[in-house]
C-alpha cells in the first residue's frame, strides 16, 4: 500500500468515525499529525550506541508505516478511553508510548526471527524487558544487528518515561510486560521442542501480542481502577489476541520460511493435514495452498473472530459513561479491518471481501459462521 493510498485511508477512517464524541475529525487528525512529527524527529535522533533510523529502513529492520499505522490505532483508542479525563497533552504522552510498543515490538520481532540464533533472541528479549519496565538496557555495539537491538530497546525506554508509576495500572503494565516477553521466549523456544497444541498457543503463547501492555499505557493516566476498567482490559485483550491470530493468516508464507510458530500450522498438524516434514520438505507456496484448500486458513479466521466476538462481549458490559463506548468500538473495528489488509490486497475475490465486511455486521450473524468445535476454544 502506498503513502498517499495509505494517508487516505487513514483520513477516510477518521472522517467516518467523526460523529463519535472523542473522535470529532478536527481531534484526531490534530492529535495524529503532532504525533507523527515528534515520533519522527525522536526516531531521526536515536542516541550514537544505535543504528540511525535511516539505516533500520535501509536494512529492511523497520518499515515506516510500522509506526505510522501505529500511531492510527493509539490515537482511535486513547482518544475514546481517555478523552473528557485528560488534557490532549496527556493522551498524547498515551499515544507516543503506544507507538514506541508498537514499532519497538515489531523491529525486534524481525530481528529474532530473520537474523538472530535462538539464544540470541533470547538474550535481546530479556534486555528489551529491561528497557520495558525499568528504563534502562544493556548497551551493545559489537554489529549493526546489536545496535538494532539497541535500537528497539532505546524505544522502549521511552515508553518508560510515559507513564505514571503511581497509578494503580502501573503494575499491571510491569506484569504485562514480563507476561509478553515469556510469551515471545515460549514462541522461540519450540523450535528446541515439539510443537505446541493450538490450545496450548492460544493460552499461553498468544500472550506474545503487545495488547495487554498497548491498553496499559492508557490505564496508567487513570487514577483508580474499578470493575469497568477490568472489563475495558479484558475486552482488549480478546481483540487483540484476535489479532495475533489474523495476523497468522496474512504472516502464513513468511513464517513457514522462518519456522516460526503459527496457529495455521498447529491446527494442521493437529488434524494431520501436514506433517513436520512437509514444513522441511514443501515449499511454502505448496503448503499454503495445500492449508488454503483443507480450510484451515478460513477456520483460524474463524477463530480470530470468536475472540473478537468475546472482546466485543466483555466491552459491552462497561457501564461507566467516562469511555466513549461508540468510538472504543469503532477502534476495535478498524484492528480486525486493519488485521485484512494484506489479505485482501493478496486475495482480491468476493469471498475475502465479505469476511472484511463482516466488521460492521451484526454480531450475531457473524458469530452464526463460527464452526462449533472453533468457538468451543473460546467460549
Amino acid at each position: 500500500m502506498g503513502t498517499l493510498t495509505r494517508d487516505i485511508g487513514m483520513l477516510c477512517w477518521m472522517a467516518w468515525s467523526t460523529t463519535c464524541p472523542s473522535l470529532r475529525f478536527s481531534v484526531s487528525s490534530s492529535l495524529a499529525h503532532i504525533a507523527h512529527v515528534a515520533c519522527r524527529t525522536r526516531l531521526e535522533t536515536l542516541p550514537a550506541h544505535c543504528l540511525p533510523y535511516h539505516e533500520l529502513l535501509g536494512e529492511s529492520y523497520l518499515k515506516e508505516k510500522h509506526w505510522v499505522y501505529a500511531i492510527l490505532m493509539a490515537v482511535m483508542e486513547s482518544l475514546p478511553v481517555l478523552y473528557g479525563r485528560r488534557t490532549q497533552d496527556e493522551i498524547l504522552h498515551s499515544v507516543l508510548g503506544k507507538t514506541y510498543l508498537g514499532a519497538s515490538s515489531k523491529l525486534l520481532d524481525n530481528l529474532n526471527d530473520e537474523i538472530h540464533t535462538v539464544d540470541q533472541a533470547l538474550s535481546s528479549l530479556q534486555n528489551y524487558l529491561a528497557a520495558l519496565t525499568c528504563g534502562h538496557y544493556q548497551v551493545n555495539e559489537d554489529s549493526k544487528v546489536s545496535r538494532a537491538e539497541s535500537s528497539a530497546c532505546e524505544m522502549a525506554s521511552w515508553i518508560y518515561t510515559t507513564l505514571n508509576d503511581d497509578s494503580p495500572a502501573f503494575t499491571w503494565y510491569v506484569e504485562d510486560c514480563r507476561k509478553l516477553v515469556n510469551g515471545q521466549v515460549a514462541s522461540l523456544n519450540h523450535k528446541r521442542t515439539t510443537w505446541p497444541s493450538l490450545a496450548e498457543y492460544v493460552g499461553a503463547i498468544a500472550e506474545k501480542s503487545i495488547g495487554d501492555v498497548w491498553i496499559d499505557i492508557d490505564l496508567c493516566q487513570v487514577d483508580e481502577v474499578d470493575s469497568d476498567t477490568h472489563l475495558l482490559k479484558k475486552s482488549n485483550e480478546y481483540i487483540f489476541k484476535s489479532s495475533l491470530l489474523y495476523d497468522d493468516v496474512q504472516d502464513l508464507t513468511d513464517d513457514i520460511e522462518t519456522t516460526s510458530i503459527n496457529s495455521v500450522l498447529l491446527l494442521a498438524l493437529e488434524r494431520k493435514i501436514i506433517s513436520e516434514a512437509d514444513l522441511e520438505n514443501l515449499q511454502p507456496a505448496q503448503l499454503k495452498v495445500l492449508l488454503q484448500e483443507a480450510g484451515i486458513v478460513d477456520d483460524i479466521i474463524h477463530l480470530a473472530d470468536a475472540f473478537f466476538l468475546k472482546g466485543i462481549y466483555a466491552f459491552q458490559d462497561i457501564e461507566t459513561t467516562e469511555v466513549d463506548k461508540k468510538g472504543l468500538l469503532y477502534s476495535f473495528q478498524l484492528v480486525r479491518l486493519f488485521n485484512f489488509r494484506k489479505l485482501l490486497l493478496a486475495q482480491r475475490d468476493r469471498k475475502t471481501l465479505k469476511k472484511v465486511m463482516a466488521s460492521f455486521s451484526d454480531l450475531q450473524s457473524l458469530r452464526d459462521t463460527i464452526p462449533e468445535e472453533i468457538g468451543a476454544l473460546v467460549w
